[in-house]
């Protein structure tokens, strides 16, 4: 069979574009050392690299993470045995001081030395590394320990902005939560309380008063009542639970009254319960916080909210099951359908963690994957607004279930068969722990002492600083303060004082209280053990990780250096070939 001249030198050419190309290939993958360099080359691989580079990112934030922690441990742990050194030079001044030989001059200076000792202890503890205030819990603004001038001259510490002595429960203070870096252990919300689970995420951010302690071991205010005169205007600051208020307060024309003015004002301040009074206004704080009324969504398909049915200002509840977790996620209706998703959206980021659940513009939820997602709506009958705006109580039919949403918070009740029984049954549903807890109000009792319904909780009061008239009060015993810094200062007045006795019952106190420095600091040196333990986890998986990218994409040197041997020898041949194949031209022939 005769083949066309043409038809040859077409078919070779395509085989040695063909062999070109090969070589050219492998020379790449030899140079480059990757396999490939676009995912259509391999698709299923590129696939396989592209999660492990994922995975590989991941982990390096992580070990960065795990550095900047270990930063925040080193110096934090150098901050306490800081403090602990300057402990003991406090005590051996305060035995020096308690010596009966000094004279009260002799007291001054070391009074003064102290206070300095307690200047440089607080600086200490508001070292800021990484932009984060290392002992200030979530407080990223402002130093988390202050000495502060009182009216008197006396000096106190704050933490966050409240008397150090307000409060026996470190956790009742201001920011007095940790914050947290993912360190790749699982970090998760918990949906109960929208915090991070101290259990998933290395804390990077301390409450500074749970190791340098908070309240006083007991103590008892009594203000001098036959010294207040009627008519006259008084300003006090009472710090209790971890919270400071002014409050002022008109002398009465009774001792009476003076205690009903008084306990009027610390409700009003303290209140942190809200409370439906008779006239259908809200007690809370002296301000008069927003409500709106639960009602029912409507949920289509099992996976849809449908958010043209949802009213402006209505809260609902849906109870959504998603990617292995149940939560109960409240959100409140919007203007628009628009307005509506992107409350249900917030919400969900809280309760599930952003990206981890979306919501399509039909009201459709979706989990991460392969989730499947369960959606039903917690039903309510809607509480309606009476003309002054306060939830109507004689509408509500006796016996049904109601919810309103006051201040963020959800509380649920039961409708009485009066009025009266109903809202006594809301009052009580908002002391619930799931709404807003028990009230926290301190109180004057008809002796004038200041008096608290939380046996842990202490009340510290002080004349304002731009009072005119001043109360007269005096506190009782066994008011040493917790506070390691507290008791420094305290330490020192006793020295100015001449009370010399005193002042070593204060070195005793001192030196026992370095016990919870010790725990602190102990505690801080476990942690580190954890991170040093972390790293080295992290450094195995990521050689892990760098071998399975290896296999994925690099190229085997030996094999590819072999492969174009033997795709060059082919190229070779096929440019040999080439002569006998192409047609002389004019060109060949000259010389």
């Amino acid at each position: 069979m005769r083949i066309a001249g043409d038809t040859i030198r077409r078919n070779y050419l395509s085989r040695y574009e063909k062999n070109y190309s090969d070589k050219y290939d492998s020379e790449k993958k030899i140079y480059s050392g990757r396999q490939f360099d676009r995912a259509s080359e391999n698709p299923i691989n590129a696939a396989r690299a592209l999660r492990v580079r994922r995975t590989i990112s991941e982990v390096e934030s992580y070990q960065d993470n795990l550095k900047t922690a270990d930063s925040i441990y080193t110096n934090a742990e150098s901050s306490m045995l800081l403090v602990s050194s300057i402990i003991q030079s406090v005590y051996e001044k305060l035995v020096e001081g308690a010596h009966g030989t000094r004279n009260q001059d002799d007291l001054n200076i070391i009074a003064n030395d102290i206070d300095n000792y307690a200047e440089e202890m607080v600086q200490s503890l508001n070292i800021d590394i990484a932009d984060r205030k290392v002992f200030g819990g979530t407080n990223n603004t402002t130093v988390a320990f202050k000495i502060e001038n009182g009216y008197d001259g006396e000096k106190y510490v704050t933490y966050n902005g409240v008397a150090v002595n307000s409060s026996n429960d470190p956790d009742s203070f201001p920011f007095s939560e940790s914050s947290y870096l993912d360190i790749g252990i699982g970090m998760d919300v918990d949906g109960n309380t929208n915090r991070i689970d101290d259990q998933s995420a290395l804390p990077v951010t301390f409450n500074g008063v749970k190791c340098t302690g908070c309240g006083v071991a007991s103590k008892i205010t009594t203000i001098d009542l036959s010294r207040i005169y009627n008519d006259t205007l008084y300003k006090i600051n009472v710090s209790v639970g971890g919270r400071n208020e002014l409050i002022s307060f008109q002398g009465g024309a009774t001792e009476q009254d003076t205690i009903n003015n008084i306990n009027a004002e610390l409700r009003n301040k303290f209140q942190v319960t809200p409370e439906l009074t008779e006239n259908g206004t809200f007690r809370y704080a002296g301000e008069n916080p927003e409500w709106c009324s639960y009602g029912t969504a409507t949920i289509v398909d099992g996976d849809r909210v449908d958010f043209n049915a949802l009213e402006n200002g209505t809260y609902y509840s849906l109870d959504v099951k998603a990617n292995g977790k149940v939560r109960t996620v409240d959100f409140k209706g919007g203007e628009n359908v628009n307005d509506s998703r992107n409350n249900l959206i917030q919400a969900l980021n809280e309760a599930f963690g952003e990206k981890n659940i979306s919501v399509s513009s039909l009201g459709v939820i979706s989990g991460t994957t392969g989730k499947k997602v369960e959606i039903t709506a917690d039903s309510f009958e809607k509480v309606p607004a009476d003309e002054n705006g306060a939830p109507d109580l004689s509408a509500l039919t006796n016996g049904s279930d109601y919810a309103i949403n006051l201040n963020g918070k959800y509380v649920s009740f039961k409708a009485g068969a009066t009025e009266e029984e109903t809202r006594d049954n809301l009052n009580e549903a908002m002391k619930a722990d799931s709404a807003f807890g028990s009230p926290n109000v301190p109180y004057v009792n008809e002796f004038g002492v200041f008096c608290h319904t939380g046996t842990e909780k202490s009340i510290t009061i002080s004349n304002a600083s731009e009072a005119k008239n001043m109360v007269e009060y005096t506190e009782k015993d066994g008011g040493y303060s917790n506070n390691i810094m507290q008791l420094v200062l305290d330490s020192a007045k006793a020295l100015r004082d001449g009370d010399q006795t005193l002042a070593a019952r204060y070195a005793d106190l001192i030196f026992a209280a370095q016990s919870s420095l010790s725990v602190a600091i102990s505690d801080l040196g476990t942690h580190s053990k954890f991170i040093e333990f972390n790293q080295d986890r992290l450094a195995d998986v990521m050689i892990n990780l760098n071998s399975k990218q290896n296999d994925i994409e690099s190229t085997d040197l030996p094999s590819e250096i072999t492969n174009w041997k033997v795709l060059e020898s082919v190229y070779n041949a096929s440019l040999q070939m080439g002569a006998s194949v192409l047609s002389q031209s004019i060109f060949n022939y000259i010389s």
